[in-house]
């Protein structure tokens, strides 16, 4: 009997163990980044993703805790550029729902962030790579004036290798909106992804 009781024991705490496991893999946050096209009275968001990049749901209306609520306080407004942290369950209802975990405001405005082009060239660096992006929908110039110049850090790097980056390929990238006065202008990028409509 004592037999019995200690094997009950030793695959009820195996259970406890593995449910645990599984909790902790489900519970990693995405990421979806967007502009705050609305405020409810509430505080909830409603964010809609950037051409670009898709996340998989054009909107999203995100509930947010009265904590992040007094972090953001007087940073977040309608068309802010935000990246968003959540832990990937949404409702099926139309915009999906979900509940942010952390919200990050990239900039208060969301026109110039995102940069969607095809990459010209790459020089690699010690910390990341500088990549020649022609914007999508333009044609070369001889004097590359139309190009932007990204400066990307590995960590930047969201669903791309090092060796994915050559030329021709279109991606998506999430830049701080600031850009250097040069010609072209250089843009530090927050995240690089491969393009998607």
């Amino acid at each position: 009997m004592k037999k019995f009781f200690a094997l009950t024991a030793l695959v009820l705490a195996g259970a406890f163990l593995l449910g645990g496991c599984a909790a902790d893999k489900t519970s990693e946050d995405l990421i979806y980044r967007g502009e705050v096209t609305d405020i409810s009275e509430n505080g909830d968001i409603l964010v809609t993703q950037a051409a670009g990049h898709n996340y998989g749901q054009a909107s999203i209306l995100f509930h947010i805790g009265d904590g992040l609520s007094k972090d953001l306080e007087g940073t977040l407004a309608e068309g802010a550029f935000v990246e968003i942290h959540y832990n990937g369950i949404l409702t099926r209802s139309i915009p999906a729902q979900g509940t942010a975990s952390s919200i990050t405001v990239i900039a208060s405005y969301s026109e110039g962030i995102v940069q969607n082009g095809t990459i010209l060239s790459v020089t690699p660096g010690k910390d990341g790579y500088s990549i020649s992006l022609l914007p999508l929908g333009q044609e070369k110039k001889d004097d590359l004036s139309n190009t932007i110049t990204l400066t990307v850090h590995l960590f930047a790097l969201e669903g791309l290798k090092g060796e994915d980056l050559v030329e021709g390929l279109k991606v998506s990238a999430v830049t701080t909106g600031i850009a250097a006065l040069s010609s072209p202008p250089i843009m530090q990028a927050i995240a690089l992804l491969p393009y998607t409509k």
